[in-house]
């Protein structure tokens, strides 16, 4: 749906530049037009891509046609695991997440005040039920002073936009064998590197990812 999409308007962007260069090219020779016309085509459809793949895609007027959830920023919430220390259960783990967002890229960096992850795949898509789906494959690193207890590893994490369509939960599992849940309601358009500075922080507030009707 999507891929077509880019194709008609690739389409009708290379026409319309043919169609302004035709009418004033002041040079008559036809061929030589053809080839200028053809080339300077391809260079603007190149550079509007580039410019929609980074910026335009979420341009308010644009985003309330696609319908797309502009994501990027900082969100701030949770992270329950089932893992057990000492034989029960660990406390719900105060977690950030930083989300940078174009047109066909979702990267996630989460930070916890133990650790790090950062994505290394990605995929966001409309469900059937029109739910938009955040998956990404992570992995995390430790910090040094808790490396005893906790081992780098791998995980997969899976977020829907939930509540009012203003907020992140899903769940997520790892190649640890632990696996639990997230959830993010609070946002800030800022993009913090850090948990300790995103979790003091009173520059969130509730997010706004749709455009409304």
């Amino acid at each position: 749906m999507i891929n077509s999409m880019r194709v008609r308007i690739a389409i009708a962007i290379a026409a319309i530049v043919w169609l302004i260069i035709a009418i004033f090219s002041g040079d008559h020779d036809g061929q030589w037009t053809a080839l200028r016309t053809f080339s300077t085509s391809g260079s603007v459809v190149t550079l509007v891509f580039l410019a929609y793949e980074k910026w335009i895609w979420a341009w308010t007027p644009v985003r309330f046609l696609t319908k797309k959830p502009n994501l990027n920023g900082t969100w701030r919430g949770e992270l329950q695991s089932d893992y057990l220390r000492d034989g029960k259960p660990i406390a719900p783990i105060p977690t950030v997440i930083r989300i940078k967002q174009t047109d066909s890229m979702v990267l996630v960096t989460l930070f916890t005040g133990e650790s790090s992850s950062i994505t290394q795949l990605s995929d966001f898509v409309k469900e059937p039920d029109d739910r938009w789906r955040l998956t990404f494959l992570y992995t995390n690193k430790p910090r040094p002073e808790v490396s005893d207890r906790s081992d780098q590893h791998q995980g997969v994490c899976e977020l829907y936009i939930t509540g009012k369509s203003d907020s992140l939960g899903g769940v997520y599992f790892t190649n640890r064998k632990t696996q639990g849940e997230m959830r993010f309601s609070a946002w800030s358009k800022h993009k913090y590197s850090d948990a300790a500075s995103a979790l003091e922080s009173n520059e969130f507030g509730s997010a706004k990812p749709f455009v409304r009707e």
